[in-house]
């Protein structure tokens, strides 16, 4: 009887050793299951506090961007006014710029054709010294000079026939008289109202005056010494004195 209640409690306390034991396993098992859920939700905490701030420093540049290209668009925009307002007042000087040249041009063809129209008056001389200005102001040489360079050509023209006006001159000059022959005389020019010519010689002399179809010369040989004289005097070579000479009857200018 006593042998098999000891076995009884033995096996008894066997089985509860055994389901203790399985009892703390169990518990270990829960607990080391509890502190890896623990770890991983502290790691997914830390994780989430690290794309946290990820995301609020992007969230903070792409507003700030955001902002930027608003700010942008609206220069832009403030510009596009700007330039579509300056083509406007370009595309109104162009078309006054254009006005204004083309009344320029009239102005300047009436300049350029009443300067033909005198051309006759000037003397030879003088004229060749012209010539390339009346070049650019001849629209039918076929060359196609700016406004600018024809207006300056005119000006030239007109100060220097001014200059030659008020004042006296003397040229070397070739031309031919009544017999046809051409010759070479010193000629006084009082401006542009009367000349004086007379050769080496003192042999033929006489006097010029202007007109729309160039200078007409008319021989006087009598007043020869009296022009050579005047020669002399604006060489240097005597002493200014008055000078005796006729004054000739202007010519008409249908001649």
């Amino acid at each position: 009887m006593y042998s098999w209640v000891s076995s009884t409690f033995i096996i008894l306390s066997l089985l509860l050793f055994w389901r203790l034991n399985a009892q703390v396993k169990e518990t270990h098992q829960i607990i080391k299951e509890w502190v890896q859920t623990k770890q991983l939700i502290s790691k997914e905490n830390a994780n989430w506090e690290t794309e946290k701030i990820i995301l609020t420093d992007l969230d903070d540049s792409l507003t700030k961007e955001i902002s930027e290209l608003e700010n942008k668009l609206e220069l832009f925009e403030k510009e596009n006014i700007g330039a579509a307002q300056q083509r406007a007042d370009l595309s109104d000087r162009k078309e006054k710029t254009e006005i204004t040249s083309l009344l320029f041009y009239d102005k300047m063809k009436k300049v350029e054709t009443e300067i033909n129209k005198i051309s006759g008056f000037i003397p030879s001389p003088l004229k060749t010294r012209l010539s390339p200005f009346f070049e650019k102001i001849n629209t039918q040489k076929g060359k196609n000079y700016s406004l600018r360079d024809r207006l300056d050509a005119a000006v030239s023209i007109l100060q220097s026939i001014h200059l030659f006006n008020r004042e006296v001159h003397l040229e070397r000059q070739e031309f031919s008289l009544d017999e046809g022959k051409s010759r070479e005389f010193r000629v006084l020019y009082f401006g542009l109202s009367v000349a004086y010519f007379v050769n080496e010689s003192e042999s033929v002399a006489g006097w010029g005056q202007p007109s729309e179809k160039g200078w007409i010369w008319t021989r006087k040989d009598g007043i020869a010494k009296e022009i050579s004289s005047g020669v002399a005097i604006l060489e240097n070579r005597a002493l200014p004195r008055f000078l005796k000479l006729p004054i000739p009857i202007p010519v008409s200018t249908e001649r």
